[in-house]
């Protein structure tokens, strides 16, 4: 039985690290303003959670999150549907599924909204 070499995974280590960077260092930056009111450079006030216990109390926000939830529920009850029927519906083989599948593509690529 041939030996397993799994050197090559360290040639992915620094796009690991250089995408962990770009990720982590803003995330503590978000993290850093969301606990601290800046009011200038020079002048910082740590307000810990009382910024979160003020909009999750806030009964806009809450009306606002439930609308929210139930508006992407009712898209995803089109969907998915919809999406499984075009998914069953395209053909396997043949040059009717390249054609489909390039008229499927060609339709994702035009903004609809402008």
């Amino acid at each position: 039985m041939k030996p397993v070499n799994q050197k090559a995974w360290l040639l992915i280590l620094p796009v690991v690290l250089c995408v962990a960077f770009s990720a982590v260092l803003p995330l503590m930056t978000v993290v850093n303003y969301s606990v601290q009111d800046i009011i200038s450079p020079e002048r910082r006030v740590f307000v810990g959670t009382e910024w979160f216990k003020a909009v999750m109390r806030d009964d806009d926000l809450q009306g606002a999150l439930l609308r929210q939830i139930t508006f992407s529920f009712a898209v995803l009850l089109v969907e998915i549907p919809l999406g499984i029927a075009l998914a069953l519906s395209m053909p396997a083989k043949g040059w009717q599924a390249s054609a489909v599948l390039v008229v499927v593509a060609i339709s994702l690529l035009i903004p609809w909204n402008v």
